[in-house]
């Protein structure tokens, strides 16, 4: 904990590097941007003066996004042009200084802060010998695609962020431990990530989340509220959750299907007495989880984490609360029960 009581951003993060599997670890600059090229974009690495680089890469395509892991290993300039894509550069050690094309406007980020780009930039980026930075780029159509359900309606611009992105109070972390699931898992063939409801809700809640932490140009549009939702649209809810359990859905996804907007969705479900939709989805599944782990003919060859995962349960020990808070026991404990 750091003197204001907050857990240091570094912590969710410093883990990654040492046990990603299939990390590059090269000298070869050429070699490392091909490594970046697929997932991100081109990128020129210089170093500066008489260093010598020791580049530590990985860089994984995800169906909405791409997440990657950069470590130069020296002081070096990194230029990119025509940036395709917003990109989000969390910086985990060391500290980066980078110089926008408008002026001489520059954005430092050590452990704590991020920097995020829009898509068509030519940027600078001055890396410490010391820096080490995990990359996320989302491509222009998924993001504004979030940004049009959780509007519930279409927009005409492309959204612009602010340039520095504040990772130190509750809703970045809440935002940058999603981060750290998703860059542990990827790359895990046989991790949560293999599994296409909890992979898709991981992406869409990072890139939503982004949207609601992150400042930017439709961050007052997303504030403010829309028509009413009728009790019918709570029921209408409801039933698509109950009939389709294992549909990628989100408040906004449900809000788009029933004619409202989210956050009128969400109004109506605390006006009708009802759980608040994810949570209502979340105590649907975990029944489904419950009913499978009971059933000893289904799950006798089936781990806990297996079941889980597959309804969409991609951090386990939130699961087993979440699981014994619902039933009073630990999903472990259901199992056993079943195969007596």
């Amino acid at each position: 904990m750091n003197q204001d009581g907050q857990r240091p951003v570094v912590n969710h993060l410093d883990a990654l590097t040492s046990d990603w599997a299939q990390l590059t670890d090269t000298t070869d600059i050429d070699e490392a941007t091909e490594v970046l090229r697929p997932a991100f974009f081109p990128v020129d690495i210089t170093p500066r003066g008489r260093e010598s680089l020791h580049i530590r890469v990985k860089a994984e395509r995800l169906p909405l996004l791409s997440i990657g892991y950069l470590d130069l290993g020296g002081e070096a300039m990194m230029r990119v042009t025509d940036m395709p894509g917003y990109q989000i550069a969390v910086t985990v050690t060391g500290h980066s200084v980078t110089t926008w094309p408008d002026g001489h406007a520059t954005t430092v980020t050590s452990p704590g802060s991020a920097t995020v780009f829009r898509p068509g930039t030519d940027v600078e980026h001055l890396w410490s010998r010391d820096c080490g930075q995990l990359g996320i780029k989302i491509d222009p159509s998924d993001l504004t695609g979030e940004l049009e359900h959780l509007l519930d309606r279409s927009i005409s611009k492309p959204v612009e962020f602010a340039r520095r992105l504040d990772l130190t109070d509750t809703s970045s972390q809440s935002w940058l431990s999603l981060v750290a699931v998703l860059a542990r898992e990827a790359g895990n063939d046989a991790g949560i990530l293999s599994h296409r409801l909890a992979a898709a809700n991981l992406q869409h809640l990072l890139i939503q989340g982004l949207l609601l932490t992150q400042a930017h140009s439709y961050t007052d549009a997303l504030r403010e509220d829309g028509r009413p939702a009728s009790a019918a649209a709570v029921q209408q809810s409801v039933d698509l959750m109950r009939s389709y359990p294992q549909s990628e859905w989100t408040t906004a996804a449900l809000a788009r299907a029933t004619g409202v907007s989210p956050r009128a969705l969400q109004k109506a479900f605390a006006k009708s007495g009802e759980l608040p939709p994810m949570t209502y989805l979340r105590h649907l599944r975990l029944h489904r989880v419950r009913a499978e782990l009971a059933d000893a003919s289904r799950t006798r060859s089936r781990a806990v984490t297996t079941v889980a995962s597959r309804w969409g349960f991609v951090h386990l020990g939130r699961f087993a609360q979440q699981y014994r808070q619902l039933f009073g026991e630990a999903p472990s404990q259901t199992l056993r029960v079943s195969d007596r």
